[in-house]
């Protein structure tokens, strides 16, 4: 691949391998672990929850290096305290479900909010929450998870007011065909308009004792904040070249039936669209290997830390 390397879908699709791997203990999504949008004065998720009561770990410590740090107000599910560097103070506040036991982002943190507020009157701020919820009937989980991340005003991190979104529906059955598709969105200042990045995914298993599975992604990325000058070969398929700033969109669909008696065939069709200067290059095979995904967004480009996204697997969107 080129320049473009659009998303970071790395390696192979298979879903129904990968899929299974990791979601037959019920780990369906781990949302916004490890998130690349950092809240000040410290990153999301340094805390963890035991029976509702909440303990913050930086690094060793429970207050960032050249901070001071208030005495918390606790309860069950429920911490909040004043941070502050010597000019600027902070509330931060984290709110989990009451007698939970969890770490942010993991799947069995049912619900978490995490906010930092700024004292002084200063417009601004930086909040993530999350939500996941699973049903488990027999051999089938189904699954949900959502999550939301802000950071606006004093918290923006120099492209404007950044707001990341993400949304997973999963249904696992060990004893028959899965299902599972996410959304992801993330935009830099007033409706995306410094840079937005879009990804969609499914992924589903036609035939479960064969693995045979089919696969989609759709990645939309444009602005300045989220898409460097590039371009992409297919070889003799053509090239596409991009600007920076423009708008740039991939699509890819892969099938693979290799294992299926009578067919024992991969396909796999590959598009990249140039939205801003028009241009269109894409590929079609047959050939073995066809049905793994070749669309890989080059990780120099900002923003990075989106994690890896093969479809399916349940890892997380940041």
């Amino acid at each position: 691949m080129s320049s473009l390397q659009l998303d970071y879908l790395s390696g192979g699709l298979k879903m129904s391998k990968a899929f299974k791997a990791a979601s037959s203990t019920g780990a369906a999504a781990l949302v916004l672990s490890g998130a690349a949008m950092a809240a000040p004065p410290i990153s999301f998720d340094q805390w963890s929850v035991t029976s509702g009561d909440i303990t913050v770990d930086i690094s060793g410590s429970t207050c960032p290096s050249g901070w001071t740090c208030s005495n918390p107000i606790t309860g069950d599910g429920f911490y909040q305290r004043q941070i502050s560097d010597g000019s600027n103070d902070y509330f931060q506040t984290i709110i989990t479900d009451k007698g939970s036991t969890c770490d942010p982002g993991a799947a069995n943190c049912t619900f978490a909010d995490e906010s930092y507020v700024q004292t002084g009157n200063n417009s601004g701020l930086a909040d993530k929450s999350q939500i996941n919820d699973s049903t488990t009937t027999g051999t089938l989980t189904e699954s949900f998870s959502g999550s939301v991340a802000l950071l606006t005003g004093w918290a923006e991190n120099g492209n404007g007011d950044e707001v990341q979104i993400y949304q997973g529906l999963g249904a696992v059955d060990t004893a028959a065909e899965d299902f599972r598709t996410d959304f992801w969105l993330q935009q830099f200042g007033a409706s995306g308009a410094n840079g937005k990045i879009m990804r969609i995914s499914s992924a589903v298993d036609i035939e479960d004792s064969s693995g045979a599975s089919q696969d989609f992604v759709l990645v939309d990325r444009s602005g300045t904040a989220a898409v460097n000058a590039g371009s992409v070969d297919l070889g003799a398929d053509g090239t596409l070249s991009w600007l920076a700033g423009e708008n740039v969109k991939a699509t890819w669909v892969g099938q693979d039936m290799s294992n299926v008696a009578d067919v024992n065939q991969e396909f796999g069709f590959t598009a990249y669209e140039n939205l801003t200067t028009p241009g269109l290059v894409d590929a079609f095979s047959l050939s073995p290997g066809s049905s793994s995904a070749p669309i890989d967004w080059d990780t120099s480009a900002p923003p990075v830390g989106w994690g890896p996204y093969t479809a399916g697997s349940g890892d997380g969107p940041f």
